[in-house]
């Protein structure tokens, strides 16, 4: 019999404490990606907002656990038919292990659940192991924003 490493679920409130320090790592982790800071005025941390995000019914959080043990998080914006993942985290003892994989595919599955056509994925320049997760679930790049400020 095969041990399942890993589960995904639905966040609930008593997981903001761990969803603020997984978004505090993931802040270490990308504040040197082109965009960072870009990033964040358009797709702001989940921090205290969590108690509306759970109560809206155009985002949701997914938790991914090992043993009960939170190893990441996805949160979801849906507008329209189209879900857009904002945000994927997982530690980095869970990495490469298919934790990324299973909840980028449970994200997806909630969002055709939710009746949604189309998913698009946020990631920064040079964040190679998100791109690399995307590209892995066969998502592909259709859009590339370039800026300067005037």
């Amino acid at each position: 019999m095969t041990d399942v490493l890993f589960t995904v679920r639905a966040c609930v409130l008593e997981d903001a404490l761990v969803i603020d320090s997984f978004e505090q790592q993931a802040v270490i982790e990308g504040r040197n990606y082109r965009g960072f800071s870009q990033l964040l005025r358009d797709a702001p941390l989940v921090g205290g907002e969590l108690p509306a995000i759970l109560a809206s019914t155009n985002q949701y959080v997914l938790i991914i656990d090992h043993h009960g043990d939170a190893q990441g998080f996805a949160h979801v914006d849906i507008h329209r038919e189209v879900a857009t993942i904002r945000r994927i985290y997982i530690t980095t003892n869970a990495r490469n292990l298919g934790a990324g994989s299973m909840l980028l595919h449970a994200a997806r599955e909630e969002a055709k659940r939710r009746g949604c056509k189309q998913v698009d994925a946020i990631a920064l320049p040079g964040d190679r192991l998100t791109k690399n997760l995307y590209e892995r679930a066969n998502m592909k790049a259709r859009l590339l924003i370039a800026s300067s400020e005037l």
